[in-house]
């Protein structure tokens, strides 16, 4: 009795596990997970404008299955975007986004979805003769997408910049 028990609770597990939803997918920056950037003067006022004018596109592409579908019949999955500011290899900052919901697909991101524009800008008091003016250093930045409640990972992109 307890070989057949056992029996169709592997077969469970197995079903379930067959079912797991998952999401997979990627953030590029010019169409890489690691890009260099150049910014003119250090200022983040000139970054922001780099990615206004589409120098540095950010592209959130990901794919998913078995997530239920909404009330239209399409699947939907909410996402966490993360963002993490390293000065010479110490964090000096983080931004976290409330969940956002998206389709699967690609989809073109306004570097405001991560705010690490507002974080280099405020890494210093901002006197009125100083607004937007990145200390010097090598800075790393991390933007992340974490799926809510779906298993699976988007490859995160990473930002060098030397100011």
């Amino acid at each position: 009795m307890k070989g057949i028990f056992l029996f169709f609770l592997i077969c469970y597990g197995l079903t379930m596990q067959a079912s797991a939803q998952l999401v997979q997918g990627t953030l590029k920056v010019k169409e890489q997970s690691k890009v260099e950037l150049v910014v003119k003067n250090g200022n983040a006022v000139n970054l922001y404008a780099d990615f206004r004018a589409d120098k540095y596109p950010i592209l959130f592409s990901f794919s998913c299955v078995d997530v239920p579908l909404n009330d239209e019949k399409k699947e939907v999955v909410q996402f966490v975007f993360t963002t993490t500011v390293k000065r010479d290899g110490k964090v000096v900052g983080t931004a976290k986004r409330s969940p956002i919901p998206f389709f699967p697909g690609d989809m073109l991101m306004p570097t405001e979805t991560f705010d690490f524009i507002s974080v280099l800008s405020n890494l210093q008091t901002n006197a009125p003769d100083h607004t937007s003016e990145i200390p010097k250093g090598s800075y790393e930045i991390t933007i992340e997408a974490n799926a809510v409640g779906v298993k699976g990972r988007i490859q995160p992109a990473t930002l060098l910049v030397k100011f």
